[in-house]
C-alpha cells in the first residue's frame, strides 16, 4: 500500500514538473527580428508586438538586426530553434527581390522558412516635385512627352522595390525615364523636393510628411484598387495605366521545421491582433492596411511576386550594386 502511494505521488510530481516545463516553454519571450530600427517596418512591428503579447501570454520584443539589406536578420532566424520564439518580420523585397538579385545567400527562402502570415499592405505612391505642372498621371505623361530630355526618377538603390516600380511605370506609360539610385529614400526625396530629380516612388509611411507639407505631389497609388488607409488617393490603374500593381507588404516567417501547431497559434494571434480597432487606426495613420493571411496564402504570394520581379530583373538586365 505504501509502495502504491509512493508511485502515485511520484507520478503526480512528474506530471506537475512536466506541466510546469510546458508552461515555461510557452512563456518564453517571442522576438520579431527586423532589418533596421526607425523605419515603417519597425513602426508596424512594434505596434503589432504590443497587441501580440497578451494574446500569446508572453513578452514580444522587436529586435533590429541591421546589415546586408536584411540578409543578416533573415539568416539569424533561419538558424534559430524552430520553437516559434524567433520570427522574421520582413518587408516583401527581402523575400521576393533579394533571392534573384543576390547570389550565394546563406539561406533558402523556400527551404529554411515557414510562412506564418502577411501582416499589412503598404500604400505606395508615385510622387513628383511640387513645381512640376501636373496633378495626375495623364498630365504628367503629357508633360514628360513634351520634353526633349527624359525626366529623372530617383530610388533608394539599384534593385530596390522602388527601382523596379520605376521600370513598371516606364512600361505602363511608354516614357523614357532615367533612373538614378540613391543611398536611401531620404536622399532621393531631398532631391525631388529640391527639383534636382522629377520624382520617386515609395511607401506612404515615408512620403506622408512631405505630402502633408506640400513639398511633393502624389500622382497615383501602386495597385489595382485603392488602399483603405488612403481612400481618397486614386490608383495609377484607374487613371488608365495598368501594370504598376505589385504591392509592398510586410509578413512574418518562422524557421523551417517549426511545428504546425505553433505556426497556427502565431497566425491566429496575428489575425486577432490586426482586428483590434486601435491597432488598425494606428496603422492607417501611416498609410498601411491590416491584411493578415493564412500561411498558404503568404507562400503563394511570395512565389508569385518573386516570379514577377525576377522577370523584370532579367528583362531589364538589372544587377545588384
Amino acid at each position: 500500500m505504501i509502495k502504491l502511494q509512493h508511485l502515485a505521488i511520484s507520478a503526480l510530481l512528474a506530471f506537475a514538473l512536466g506541466a510546469a516545463a510546458t508552461c515555461h516553454a510557452q512563456q518564453k519571450p517571442v522576438r520579431l527580428l527586423i532589418f533596421a530600427p526607425g523605419g515603417p517596418v519597425d513602426f508596424v512591428a512594434r505596434n503589432l508586438a504590443v497587441k501580440l503579447g497578451p494574446l500569446l501570454g508572453t513578452g514580444v520584443a522587436v529586435e533590429p538586426r541591421p546589415g546586408a539589406n536584411g540578409v543578416i536578420a533573415a539568416q539569424a532566424v533561419a538558424n534559430s530553434d524552430p520553437d516559434g520564439t524567433t520570427l522574421l518580420f520582413s518587408s516583401s523585397g527581402l523575400l521576393t527581390i533579394t533571392p534573384t538579385l543576390t547570389k550565394d545567400l546563406p539561406y533558402d527562402i523556400d527551404q529554411d522558412f515557414i510562412p506564418v502570415s502577411r501582416v499589412v499592405i503598404s500604400a505606395s505612391a508615385v510622387v513628383i516635385g511640387a513645381s512640376i505642372p501636373a496633378n495626375n498621371m495623364r498630365e504628367f505623361v503629357e508633360f514628360a512627352r513634351a520634353r526633349k530630355e527624359p525626366l529623372v526618377f530617383g530610388s533608394p538603390g539599384v534593385g530596390n522595390i522602388a527601382h523596379l516600380w520605376i521600370e513598371m511605370l516606364k512600361a505602363a506609360t511608354n516614357l523614357e525615364l532615367t533612373h538614378v539610385p540613391y543611398k536611401g529614400i531620404a536622399a532621393a526625396l531631398t532631391d525631388v523636393i529640391g527639383g534636382r530629380v522629377a520624382g520617386t516612388i515609395g511607401d506612404l509611411p515615408v512620403l506622408l510628411p512631405q505630402i502633408s507639407g506640400g513639398k511633393i505631389k502624389v500622382l497615383g497609388l501602386i495597385g489595382n484598387k485603392r488602399n483603405s488607409a488612403a481612400p481618397t488617393l486614386p490608383t495609377i490603374y484607374e487613371q488608365g495605366y495598368p501594370g504598376v500593381d505589385a504591392l509592398s507588404w510586410y509578413g512574418v516567417l518562422a524557421p523551417a521545421k517549426t511545428p504546425p501547431a505553433i505556426t497556427a497559434r502565431l497566425g491566429d494571434a496575428i489575425t486577432r491582433a490586426l482586428a483590434d480597432p486601435d491597432l488598425k487606426e494606428k496603422l492607417a495613420s501611416v498609410g498601411v492596411e491590416a491584411a493578415p493571411s493564412t500561411p498558404d496564402e503568404l507562400a503563394r504570394l511570395i512565389r508569385s511576386d518573386r516570379a514577377r520581379w525576377a522577370k523584370i530583373i532579367v528583362d531589364r538586365k538589372i544587377t545588384a550594386e
